[in-house]
């Protein structure tokens, strides 16, 4: 430890007073820390610190963002996983929000796969310009795909954290690509973090990178690992690495077995609590805390915990109800977020002295941890099908976790076992704390059509030229030439012809000139972070079955087919390349394995209309499909999970999540494919013939989107609308369960929840029968804000845009749109657009009955009818008053042109879906159409997209809008 600042640290009084740690008046660093200042961390320059876990690492992190903030420059932070960009987003709430952002909630945002938002809980207009900006590696680098990489960085630092990703087998490819586009674009500052490298390659590393490199091995807490066997002990200290201890006798009366060595640490004097028993299946967490607790010979269990009390029952939570009691918790994939929080809460909060985990709990997440036990350090290898050795890296990352800066322990104790033979050796091997595995290069020649395509659609390249100098000048290409020169010079040959593959497909165009473009489709498939094999899949799924899925939607003489329409679109998502093999591709996503065992329906009914029509041949996908629509319509987790043995809710939460993501990305993909105003060729080859049914394939994008949301949430269509009851600061949250409770009861429509009757009273208190203090005052708040819903969603809207538009120059034109009705909101509206420079043409001049309201002109793009509909109090606009603008488009001669309802303050909440099926006809209401003027205004959005969005059939909402183009 140092108890001083290097006297050329630049940091300033405020980052001194708040982000250093202090030992009564003086500073406290370890040695990483004292090094990176000494480096300049604090002066600007760009680092890559390789130091072990537990040194302070995520502080110098800090020391770089203040910096920046304090200059007013941009910062984004990359994480590896959803989990931890949580914990750095709520770590920054407390430690820099009020400091360093003025309490700005729209200046911190996050971004993961499955959403983006700012600290308010609102979706930011432009994220990748937030002042600070944290976010998983592959969401941003799909962010800048899509918006295109801005063409100057040199005002963002940029923080890595946990760079070594960059040689994972999966995912290190896109980390490398996302580096790679960073660096060509130049940044401000650069702040890579690791502690898992091996001197050499960390060397070569920050030689790619241009950076400077602090490389430090001393922990300021010591580790002591030790390699049980059958005969004796073998012992290495982090203090002295170089040294190992052999052949030492086991302590007396303990067998070199997990669970008698477990309780000899518990009755230690000072026992390392908690200790962390490391598994390799997920199985294996609850069978061994089962029987750690039959040793223990635990009491008769009187009370089970109340931790889960409120949450959906699942298998996870029944265990986890049983154990905590007793300070023990299983920690796996099979948790859903809910539960993983209530046990780590336990952690932090030191309420628990042995937990069982699977490497869920060891991906960069602080806790207090005294010692790690290893059950196992084998992994299932399913390609190969054996059990193979987890390497030293990922090992050391895991023990790693303990004895951390912070707490109190004065150091952290590893324990693994070696029982036969064979497996001595190997085991010994993670005592050599030197020996790290070395850094693998991820980018292949196998995977150059998806790189191609996010360079040339991010602005990076734009030509064949240009995509040969990125990508032979990437850290794989580097050690590729070093080791394989042969194979190396084979590499432009082979970008050729992934280019070629693109350009036939239609997702590339080239000019004359050698000039190389993105065409629209080839853009949405950058944003959606699919395989362009997975895109190009979808995209002929749709097409060829358009007519039959658009049948299936309901309309104002039709109930439609839902149910058949969301479980042939899931099967579609999930037979796709992303999620199964085909050609030889892995997929980049996994299903359960339980779904492989047993048929859970029979489809032959939709066999015609499938993506694969001979289903038996993998019925993976259709399981899939079929529990996601259970999920979707109101079943609950542990009712699904006992469909099949062995199915978890973890892994039906995660096979949920990433169908959510899929349907979004085919949601933009086929809004792009059915943009009638694309020129045929720069449409995808699919789409070239003329006899595609464009205006039928534009109706399945919100759909899509709805169907996502709904997977995401797990409700009923008719339900849907009482999620946005839950504001960010409200005292109540409306939670799944409540809300099919209110529908099993028959309250599923605004008029029916804000009844006043004491029936209705009587029906919330009893949904709400386990609310403390009392449920009434839930039953009365939901009442309450179901009678003022959208009032105040307009409300909130127009305070937040106000605020962000407090440099406008005509501020009153957002006062007087969200303050006026009727007449008096039209002139308010038309002053909005001429401010903003849309054309349009007035019809409805009171000279001709019944004409439609607008006109509107936006650039580049077909003419939008649009009607005002504004209503009183609490009243919504219905569906009759919603389409009488397409009779009225029709007697005034514009039958074919799009029309779009301003609904003011609101629609009802049953009108989004039946419009859909007409085709000619969007719904907007007052705040979502706000926030998309708004940012026209800022230059974040421009005419041709704000086109698109009103264009669409169905709803226009606030999270459809597209993110700000750079390119």
């Amino acid at each position: 430890m140092k108890f001083e600042l290097p006297s050329n640290h630049g940091l300033s009084s405020t980052t001194i007073q708040h982000l250093v740690f202090k030992d009564g008046d003086k500073p406290a660093l370890s040695d990483a820390q004292f090094a990176a200042l000494d480096a300049g961390v604090g002066q600007g320059e760009s680092l890559l610190v390789v130091s072990p876990t537990s040194t302070g690492k995520t502080q110098i992190a800090l020391w770089g963002i203040a910096r920046s903030l304090e200059a007013g420059c941009n910062t984004v932070y990359l994480v590896t996983h959803r989990a931890l960009a949580t914990q750095k987003f709520n770590d920054f709430k407390t430690l820099l929000l009020p400091t360093y952002l003025a309490n700005d909630s729209s200046a911190l945002v996050i971004a993961t796969g499955d959403y983006v938002e700012d600290s308010d809980g609102e979706v930011p207009k432009e994220p990748l310009g937030a002042p600070l900006l944290v976010a998983t590696y592959e969401k941003y680098l799909a962010m800048l795909s899509a918006s295109g990489v801005p063409s100057d960085l040199t005002s963002t630092v940029i923080v890595c954290d946990e760079i070594q990703l960059i040689g994972d087998e999966n995912r290190g490819q896109s980390v490398e690509i996302l580096l790679t586009l960073l660096r060509n674009a130049g940044w401000k500052q650069f702040i890579g973090l690791s502690a898992v490298l091996q001197a050499k390659d960390a060397d070569s590393l920050a030689d790619w990178l241009g950076v400077k490199l602090v490389l430090e091995n001393a922990r300021e807490k010591h580790l002591r690992y030790e390699c049980w066997t059958q005969k004796n002990i073998a012992v290495c200290s982090s203090q002295h690495p170089e040294e190992i201890k052999e052949n030492l006798p086991f302590p007396k009366n303990i067998e070199p077995k997990l669970i008698p060595i477990l309780l000899s640490l518990l009755k230690c004097p000072k026992p390392p609590i908690p200790i962390i028993v490391f598994c390799m299946r997920k199985q294996d967490t609850y069978d061994l805390a089962t029987t750690f607790l039959q040793a223990i010979k635990h009491p008769k269990q009187d009370q089970l915990s109340l931790a889960f009390d409120g949450f959906p029952e699942t298998a996870a939570s029944d265990f986890l109800a049983k154990t905590l009691e007793y300070r023990v918790a299983s920690h796996n994939a099979d948790l859903t977020d809910e539960e993983r929080q209530i046990v780590e809460q336990h952690l932090i909060s030191g309420q628990l002295d042995v937990v069982f985990a699977t490497t869920t709990l060891a991906a960069g997440v602080n806790f207090p941890l005294g010692a790690a036990l290893f059950a196992s350090w084998k992994r299932w290898n399913s390609d190969k099908k054996i059990h193979e050795p987890i390497d030293a890296a990922e090992f050391h990352n895991m023990a790693g976790r303990v004895g951390r800066m912070g707490f109190e322990h004065e150091q952290g104790k590893i324990i693994f076992f070696a029982e036969k033979e064979m497996d001595i050796r190997v085991a010994r091997s993670y005592l050599n704390l030197g020996e790290l595995p070395a850094l693998e290069p991820r980018v292949t020649p196998e995977k150059f059509q998806q790189l191609a395509l996010q360079l040339v659609a991010s602005g990076l390249a734009s030509s064949q030229q240009d995509l040969e100098n990125l990508l032979c000048t990437t850290l794989s290409a580097l050690r590729e030439a070093e080791r394989n020169q042969k194979s190396f010079a084979l590499w432009p040959q082979k970008l050729s012809y992934a280019v070629t593959i693109l350009l036939q497909e239609g997702l590339l165009v080239l000019t004359s000139a050698g000039k190389l473009s993105a065409t629209p489709v080839g853009k949405a498939i950058g944003y959606s972070g699919l395989l362009p094999t997975t895109c190009i899949y979808l995209l002929k799924y749709l097409v060829s079955k358009v007519d039959s899925l658009v049948q299936c939607l309901p309309s104002s003489s039709s109930e439609g087919d839902m149910p058949k329409l969301a479980f042939l679109l899931f099967h579609a998502c999930l037979s796709s390349p992303e999620f199964r093999s085909m050609n030889g591709q892995h997929p980049t996503r996994f299903l359960p394995f339980p779904l492989e065992k047993t048929i859970l329906v029979d489809p032959s009914q939709y066999a015609a209309d499938m993506a694969e029509p001979v289903w038996q041949a993998d019925i993976t996908p259709v399981n899939g499909a079929k529990l996601s629509c259970d999920w979707m319509n109101g079943n609950e987790l542990r009712k699904l999970e006992g469909t099949l043995p062995y199915l978890s809710a973890g892994m039906l939460r995660d096979m949920f999540r990433n169908l959510c993501w899929a349907l979004q990305g085919l949601s933009v993909l086929a809004a792009s494919a059915s943009d009638q105003r694309v020129p045929p060729i720069l449409r995808p080859k699919i789409l070239q013939n003329t006899n595609v049914n464009l205006s039928a394939l534009a109706k399945l994008p919100r759909i899509l989107r709805r169907l996502s949301f709904r997977l995401n949430v797990g409700l009923p269509d008719d339900v849907l609308w009482m999620t946005s009851l839950n504001i960010a600061k409200s005292k109540f949250k409306l939670q799944r369960h409540e809300i099919l409770d209110l529908k099993a009861n028959g309250y599923f429509s605004p008029e029916m929840i804000m009844l006043g009757s004491s029936q209705a009273d009587s029906i919330r208190a009893a949904v709400f029968s386990k609310i403390k203090p009392s449920p009434f005052e839930k039953a009365n708040w939901l009442r309450d804000t179901c009678r003022d819903w959208k009032i105040q969603q307009r409300q909130r809207g127009a305070e937040r845009q106000y605020k962000r538009a407090n440099r406008c120059k005509q501020l009153n034109l957002i006062e007087q749109y969200y303050a006026t009705k009727g007449t008096q909101f039209e002139v308010a509206f038309e002053e909005v657009l001429n401010f903003l420079k849309i054309d349009f043409e007035k019809l409805d001049d009171k000279s001709k009955t019944g004409a439609p309201d607008y006109l509107l002109k936006l650039k580049n793009s077909p003419q939008l009818i649009i009607e005002l509909k504004t209503k009183e109090g609490d009243k919504l606009v219905d569906y009759n008053t919603a389409v009488e603008v397409l009779s009225a488009s029709e007697i005034h001669g514009h039958g074919g042109t799009f029309c779009v309802t301003l609904c003011h303050p609101g629609i009802d909440p049953s009108v989004p879906l039946v419009i859909v099926n007409c085709g000619r006809l969007s719904v907007v209401e007052s705040h979502d159409l706000g926030e998309a003027l708004l940012r026209l205004c800022e230059g974040a959005l421009n005419q041709e997209q704000l086109w698109q969005w009103l264009a669409t059939p169905g709803q226009a909402l606030t999270s459809d809008l597209p993110f700000k183009e750079y390119i």
